[in-house]
């Protein structure tokens, strides 16, 4: 007996150790479930080879995708130096993370007028969590995800991210490397690897705007409550880590105004409530957003590893807290003041907005542009933008817009702090009566349908205007939901160069359903902001580091988990910076014609085709991507 399961013990080691583990290459656009066929990428895989391309400062990716028929432990994976002109160490440049699955219980993408394009979700495991295989935020770096199982009866696919980051000044030319596939730490496979940099660095500014909001508290929130307000220096250790992973990816995100650095008020302590006057007293936000405006928080100093290190953003939040949400609670509050903003609220508005503008004077903000996320849809979601004429509801609320903006400006001394205009409907609607925004609003946006392409050709053509977007769906731009491919989000980046628009918007980069003060609470498990959502994924892009443990890592983490969804995110984010290079060689016709080919249309282009035009192949975003590059530095 004893002998018989010495051989099936055997049998067992053989089969995983090759025969019944095969190996995948994918590229970081593609999505496979949890069981069915994988299907390799050309884009990334040619003769047996993972192929790579990039320039300096930039962060190219792919998935090895794992399968096996059998129960597997202890399998691990590593990539080595890549070596060619110079050097990428993988120590420092190179990460492998571990894809987690969701079982995604209805994921139609049933709202509103997008539910369109999604991948099948019925009975499907769907991934999009990547959990790192060793601790970034320890110096120690223990295990987190790795080594890890297969087990087929839970899933056979088991995906293995990896993100190569190119650093600045590397020499340009062919580098090559392995990965190696182990189990036990004996190797069971090994594939060579071909990184082509390109002779030039993408640059360290980032020319198209993506922000979005941190919903809940980042600290130990899922431990012990701890918020910003009551222990910041608790908090900001954790916090300033889901800024810089933003920061890696492009983008910018940053507490909710209420979860986060707030300026004193009079009583001394931090504001709550958005009619609260700030005092002088900056102490608990000049030491936290200084060194990300400056720049001084993306420096390894601070335990900053990635591209566009030393650099801030160009926008940042001005510290208001939202006033108002959607049409019923401004229209109550206006109402009750006979159609008027109360005297004392636009005081406190005026007398804010002169406070920011001397602290930014006394710290070397005055580049900044500044926005007020006061008020969020307050024409109305159900407004459809069909009616040219407009109500008295959403005319009482674009005249507070008014005197508010009007309130900004006087204590800002000029142009300095914009109101932030969000709305489903298309603004063109509300021309030539007395709704009209053209002459209140500096910093538009709309959601991807309510973007009308030609009246946002006229707002590009004043001065001092921003055009942002945010989800909404197919056809005017990719769903931003876990069961989609990463060609949805790519877009977004390329939907901005494509159309001339300044930036896309989060709502919410991290808001789950359910108790966050319950420590039987998994965030992985939902990761949606309502358990009624059909939109899996919506509120949520990072997910937290300190509940790992309940999808079986080996370890928490004191910071963020990053997603596939957040590199499509990436993804499309540094193709708006090659455009943007070959734009600055008296290249702009020629990138025009590449991106109308890859995306006829978008925005309400988009709605009225009906139906998403743009190309679903990885491959010919690869190859625009690769000819726009050819266009880099020719005069």
């Amino acid at each position: 007996m004893a002998r018989y399961i010495q051989f099936l013990s055997a049998l067992f080691l053989l089969a995983c150790g090759g025969r019944e583990v095969r190996v995948f290459v994918a590229s970081d656009m593609d999505k496979h479930p949890g069981d069915g066929k994988v299907v390799e990428s050309p884009a990334v895989f040619q003769d047996g080879v993972i192929t790579l391309d990039g320039a300096g400062n930039e962060v190219v990716a792919f998935q090895a995708v794992l399968q096996a028929r059998t129960p597997c432990p202890g399998l691990d994976a590593k990539v080595s130096d890549l070596v060619g002109p110079g050097k990428i160490d993988s120590e420092k440049n190179i990460q492998l993370m571990l894809a987690h699955y969701v079982a995604t219980e209805d994921a139609s993408y049933s709202w509103g007028p997008s539910g369109k394009g999604v991948l099948p979700w019925k009975g499907r495991l769907w991934p999009d969590a990547l959990v790192p295989f060793v601790d970034p935020y320890s110096p120690r770096h223990e295990p987190v995800a790795a080594p890890f199982a297969i087990d087929p009866k839970k899933h056979k696919n088991q995906s293995v991210w990896v993100d190569v980051l190119i650093p600045k000044g590397t020499p340009a030319g062919l580098y090559k490397g392995t990965m190696e596939f182990l189990r036990d730490g004996k190797k069971f496979e090994e594939l060579p690897i071909a990184l082509t940099v390109r002779p030039f660095n993408l640059p360290d500014e980032c020319h198209v705007d993506a922000f979005g909001e941190i919903y809940r508290e980042t600290g130990e929130m899922f431990d012990s409550g701890v918020k910003f307000k009551e222990h910041p220096e608790r908090d900001w250790p954790v916090y300033k880590r889901y800024v810089q992973m933003a920061h890696a990816h492009r983008f910018l995100a940053t507490h909710r105004a209420e979860n986060g650095p707030l300026p004193k008020t009079g009583s001394g302590k931090p504001a709550d409530r958005f009619d609260e006057g700030w005092s002088s007293d900056w102490s608990l936000y000049t030491p936290y957003v200084d060194p990300i405006l400056k720049g001084r928080l993306f420096t390894e100093s601070e335990g900053y590893a990635g591209p566009c290190a030393g650099v801030g953003p160009t926008f940042f939040p001005a510290p208001f807290i939202e006033a108002f949400y959607g049409a019923g609670g401004l229209d109550t509050y206006l109402k009750e003041r006979k159609g008027h903003v109360a005297l004392p609220l636009l005081n406190t508005f005026r007398d804010n907005a002169a406070e920011l503008r001397r602290e930014a004077e006394a710290r070397g903000w005055q580049n900044v542009r500044w926005f007020a996320y006061i008020m969020d849809e307050v024409d109305g979601v159900g407004d459809t933008g069909l009616a040219r004429v407009p109500t008295e509801q959403v005319i009482r609320a674009h005249a507070a817009m008014s005197r508010i903006q009007q309130a900004l400006d006087e204590g800002a001394g000029g142009r300095r702090i914009n109101l932030v205009w969000t709305s489903h409907t298309d603004p063109d609607v509300w021309v030539g009566t007395g709704a009209d925004l053209r002459d209140t609003i500096r910093w538009w946006v709309p959601n991807g349908h309510a973007l009308n392409t030609e009246f946002f050709k006229w707002v590009a053509q004043k001065p001092g205007q921003t055009v942002w977007f945010y989800h909404s769906g197919r056809p005017a731009i990719g769903n931003h939901t876990i069961n989609q491919t990463g060609i949805d989000l790519r877009l977004w980046g390329l939907l901005c160069r494509r159309y001339r628009v300044n930036g896309s918007f989060w709502w919410s980069m991290m808001n789950f359903a359910g108790r966050y003060d319950s420590k039987q609470f998994n965030p992985y498990e939902k990761p949606v902001y309502d358990a009624r959502d059909t939109r899996w994924g919506n509120g949520v892009l990072f997910y937290p580091g300190m509940r790992l443990t309940m999808i079986g890592a080996k370890k928490n983490i004191q910071g963020p988990v990053s997603s596939m969804r957040m590199k499509a995110y990436r993804r499309g984010l540094q193709d708006y910076e090659y455009c943007w290079l070959a734009d600055q060689s008296g290249q702009s016709a020629q990138v025009d014609a590449q991106l109308k080919a890859l995306i006829p249309q978008g925005f309400s282009e988009g709605v009225k085709a009906k139906s998403a035009t743009w190309s679903e192949s990885v491959e010919d975003y690869e190859a625009a991507r690769k000819q726009i590059a050819q266009m880099i530095g020719i005069k």
